[in-house]
Formats: structure tokens, sequence, C-alpha cells
């Protein structure tokens, strides 16, 4: 699970996504500029040079009558996660019985209100990998039984501080954004005119639908197929993302037509259309699956951080990655980098953590910068609480390498990150609001628990730890792995 390498060049093969590919090229994103947000607005203005990406023929607001939310700030919020999401459950009451374990199971079809976003979600799953969590024990045994005990995630409506934003598939990133995409307006016409069942794409064949039955209260049972279950909503959702996905692969099939021998592209050759659709497959590949730490976020002006959890870089400490990871790019390349006065912290540095060391790609922004120290060691000399209430810290370095040393913090306690995604002018929402981002309130035990080697990656993880629509869209895409033995 290393990071993907994007190339800069335009250069794009035949659309096989089982395992993604580092497709890349320099296209700019679409440019928005956050005007004013609340807890249910996003006003934005779109550059008319990507008119043709969006369609803004349904602009009108449906939420001006929200207007007079009062913002909550991160810092207010404490313990408050903890207790939101005992609300969540508690709002699925008794019904919840009905929900049946991962293996097979099926989830009903009450809304859950708080959580606007999961459809048919009735009971969260508390376990998802018992591998993950066998993992998790012989790493740190503390954080493990914090999360066996009290495991839980959430969608939220915007990211928060503490919380997860997940890198959604581009067929979810085209069904949600159906009303302003031009692609996802094909999608609904498609999936308005055509009979799904004339499709053959091979997630549901004629014999396992057969197998779907329906009680009279209108949930399904269970099919005979034990790599999914047929819920209704398990069913509508395998309805649309296999129709976005035969879309998506039939529109790439077309653009790859344009590539020449070294199976690069020429994007003036490309309709407006087909060159939109291809900055949303490059930028979607480059992000593939990321589920990112939000660790700051200021509303007033629109700024905001994330660490990409599940981009490994390293395992293990070497002189030239101590440098990097204590002084920044520069002097790491330099000898004459490090002063002499800092010669004895990079040597215990270099004792604490040369013989495990879980190092990560922490996004593209920020890589020349020291590397930045995550963990969730309370009351750590020089640690900053990311938000009151959240029991994650980041800093406090001397301190962890000096209880490392002395045998009192194990070194996967720590996670160190170089680089970051940074976003100014309220960007990490616009990248919410274009169904690119789903934020993801969690326990902390989930977001600081290492991603080395896990059986579950981290991403199939939370998506199924949130429930809903998000664990069909989670086994739906695993299906495509051949890779994953679980």
């Amino acid at each position: 699970m290393l990071s993907l390498e994007p190339s800069h060049a335009f250069q794009i093969t035949p659309p096989n996504r089982n395992i993604p590919s580092s497709v890349g090229a320099s296209f700019l994103h679409p440019t928005v500029s956050c005007m004013k947000q609340s807890t249910h607005e996003l006003k934005m203005s779109i550059n008319p040079r990507d008119e043709d990406l969006y369609d803004d023929d349904d602009d009108d607001d449906e939420d001006d009558d929200d207007d007079d939310d009062e913002y909550i700030d991160d810092s207010d919020l404490g313990d408050w996660r903890a207790f939101r999401n005992t609300l969540l459950d508690s709002s699925s009451g008794d019904e919840s019985e009905s929900s049946e374990d991962l293996t097979g199971g099926y989830i009903g079809e009450e809304t859950i209100d708080e959580a606007p976003s999961t459809k048919g979600d009735k009971k969260r799953p508390k376990s998802v990998s018992k591998a993950n969590e066998e993992l998790l024990k012989s790493q740190n045994k503390a954080l493990a039984k914090e999360y066996i005990e009290g495991i839980w995630a959430h969608e939220s409506s915007l990211p928060e501080v503490g919380g997860l934003v997940v890198r959604l598939p581009l067929e979810v990133e085209v069904y949600r954004s159906k009303e302003k995409l031009t692609i996802g307006k094909e999608l609904t016409e498609l999936l308005e005119n055509n009979d799904a069942g004339n499709d053959n794409t091979p997630f549901l064949s004629s014999t396992s639908k057969e197998n779907v039955e329906t009680s009279e209260e209108g949930d399904s049972k269970k099919s005979n197929n034990p790599d999914f279950s047929f819920s209704p909503l398990a069913f509508q959702t395998l309805l649309w993302y296999r129709k976005a996905q035969s879309l998506i692969d039939g529109k790439m099939a077309e653009i790859a037509k344009f590539a020449d021998d070294s199976g690069q592209i020429n994007p003036r050759q490309l309709d407006p259309k087909a060159e939109n659709l291809l900055k949303l497959y490059i930028d979607n590949q480059e992000t593939w699956q990321e589920v990112c730490l939000v660790t700051d976020r200021d509303l007033t002006r629109g700024n905001a951080r994330t660490y990409v959890l599940n981009r490994p870089m390293a395992f293990r400490l070497t002189e030239n990655l101590g440098r990097l990871l204590l002084y920044g790019a520069y002097s790491a390349m330099d000898d004459s980098g490090v002063p002499i006065s800092q010669m004895n912290r990079y040597t215990k540095f270099l004792r604490a953590f040369e013989g495990s060391c879980a190092v990560y790609v922490g996004g593209p922004d920020r890589m020349e910068e020291k590397a930045e120290i995550i963990h969730g060691v309370e009351g750590l000399e020089g640690a900053v609480e990311i938000s009151p209430g959240t029991k994650i810290y980041r800093g406090g370095l001397d301190a962890a390498i000096e209880g490392v040393l002395e045998g009192r913090f194990n070194p996967l306690d720590f996670r160190f990150f170089v680089g970051c995604h940074e976003y100014s002018d309220g960007d990490l929402d616009v990248q919410v609001y274009a169904n690119k981002y789903q934020p993801i309130a969690c326990a902390r035990a989930l977001a600081l628990k290492q991603c080395i080697q896990l059986p579950k990656p981290l991403w199939h993880e939370v998506m199924e730890l949130a429930g809903g629509e998000l664990r069909e869209i989670s086994r739906l895409e695993l299906m495509k792995r051949e890779d994953i033995q679980e």
C-alpha cells in the first residue's frame, strides 16, 4: 500500500481499473472559490472555462432557509463527537436488530437524520476485520483495546478536525453529482430510460438475481451469493454503480483511442466533454482511495489541512530519512545542513526509531518541510491536541524520542507524515460539495491506528464501519480487487 506517484505527462492507459494505475497529467482542477458556508449551505462560483464539466442548469439553492444556522466551532465539540455517535445509534432503535453481521448480512432502509447521506443504515457494524484487529494488538495493545471496545464511524455533512475525509470512487462522484456533471446527467438518463437488468456487467448475473427474495415487510433475504448481500439498499446501489462503471469505461475506451504509440494523449484532440472526463479520471487516480485526517480547519479564512493516513512510505529509519523527517528535504540533501548542535538530537532519533518507524506520505504539499508527528499520547511534553476532546496530538518529538529510548513508548505509538494536503479559499469544502470526498466522524482509534500491511485496506475498513451505502460501495470496490484475500 505504498503511495502512488503520478507522472506529469498527458498519458492514459485503457480503462482497466482493477488495480489503480499511475495515470497523471498536469491538468488544472476546476477553479472554484468559496463565497459563504454554513452548516447546510455552500455557495460556489465556477470558472467559466469549466462550464462543460459542471452544468449549472440547477443552481437553485434549496437550503437558503438555513442561513441562520449557528456556527459550532470545532474547539467546542469535545466529547460531543462520542455523544453524537450514541445519538445516531439510538436513533435506529430496536429496528436495528434485523441487521446482520458483515459476512453476507444485510442492512435495512431506515435513514439517519444526523447523517443524511447514510441511506439505509439501521446499524453500523462494530467489527469489520478480525485480522486488522489482531494486527493492531501486536502494534499497540492499549489502542487495540480501545478500538475493539468502542470503535465507531459515521458520515457527517462537513469535515471536522479530528475526523476523516475519504476519497470516493469515480462512479460515486459521477452518480452523486448527476445534477451538476455533464456525464452525471448522462448517467441519469441511462438509469431512467434503460432497464438495468439488460446490462451485462459481471456484478449481477441473472442467476444471482433470482436468488433475491423480498418479504412482505419489504426486507430482502440473503442471496445465495456469499460475496454480496441483496438488501434493497445493496440492490439499488449495485444498479447505479455498475451503470456508472459501464458508462465511464465506455467513454474512457473512446478517449484511449486518441493515445499515440507512447500512450500519450494530446488533450487538444478531445472535445470539451471528453477532456473534462479525463480530468476527473486523472484526479481520481491520483487520490485513489485516500483516507485523510483533518488536523486544521478555519472557516473564517477557508483554510484546512489534512494528512493521508494510508500511503506508507517507510517502516524503518535510515540516516537520510532521519534527516528528512527532522530537518526537511533541503537539509537531508546537504551534509552540512544538520547543525552540529543538533547532532545529538539526530543521533538519539536514529537510535529510537531505526528498528521500527512508521512514515507516511501525507500529501503533495509542504513535502520539503520537516515531518509532522501525530499520536495519541496524552500529556507528552511539547505536544498539542489538534482539537479539544479529540485526544489526537501532534508535536512533542523530543519527548517521544526520550520515551522510546527509555522503553515507556513503542515506536509504533507515533506516525510521521511527509507532506500534507493544504487547502485555502474553502477548497476542502468544495471538494466535499463536488462529491470527491466524504467526511466521516470517527473514534480516535480509527485515525491513530497504523496502516502497515493491513489485511483489509484502511479505506474499506472506514467505509464499512460507516455502514449504509458506503458499506455497499466498499463491497463493490472489493470485488474489483484480486490482490486482497480476507
